[in-house]
């Protein structure tokens, strides 16, 4: 993520709102990965060299945009304080929150190198909560592939509660937490 999301210059938090907002406007007709410079920046009002002293590409730009959900899915503290299930009910409750533009990045149509971004730090995170289990003697021997399923079914949540708002949050969660490793277990045993 860029220094500058966090600018404290005025200008230049206007400069990144102007941006992000330009970019949340042309999300909404052509998908992100396909915006160019200059064509953001004729929406945003701004020059080129403006938007490279702040970003070096528009996935850098979109990041911003996403800030949030990526810093609940970093959260380590939550995740060692209150659970894997309730880490994962705080990542889904946000991408809830900014269900249009979440689903505008990261949606079918969303640009692939925040796609893999935000599935990167799910699995980060999924690492660190099973390393910790495992140190307490609650985890599987194979957290690397187990971190790998959960890490990736969560990111399939967040892409289902950000294409259909009718998507329980709660009731989701459980299954994956819950349910998932039994419905597993009985495929497995099926196959």
């Amino acid at each position: 993520m860029n220094k500058t999301t966090r600018a404290s210059d005025p200008r230049a938090r206007r400069t990144i709102a102007a941006l992000q907002q330009a970019l949340i406007d042309l999300a909404g007709t052509t998908p992100p990965h396909e915006v160019d410079v200059v064509e953001l920046c004729r929406t945003a009002g701004l020059h080129r060299t403006t938007f490279y002293k702040h970003f070096t590409s528009v996935s850098e730009l979109a990041a911003t945009v996403i800030a949030d959900l990526l810093e609940r899915i970093e959260c380590p503290s939550r995740l060692e304080e209150h659970g894997y299930g309730a880490w994962l009910s705080g990542v889904l409750d946000e991408a809830a929150q900014h269900r249009d533009t979440y689903n505008r990045f990261l949606g079918s149509g969303g640009d692939p190198v925040l796609t893999r971004a935000v599935a990167e730090q799910l699995l980060r995170s999924t690492e660190e909560a099973l390393a910790a289990a495992t140190r307490q003697g609650s985890a599987p021997a194979q957290e690397r592939a187990v971190a790998r399923m959960l890490a990736y079914a969560a990111y399939g949540l967040i892409e289902t509660v950000i294409e259909d708002d009718g998507v329980d949050v709660d009731r989701s969660v459980d299954a994956l937490v819950r349910q998932l490793p039994g419905s597993l277990r009985r495929t497995m045993v099926a196959a």
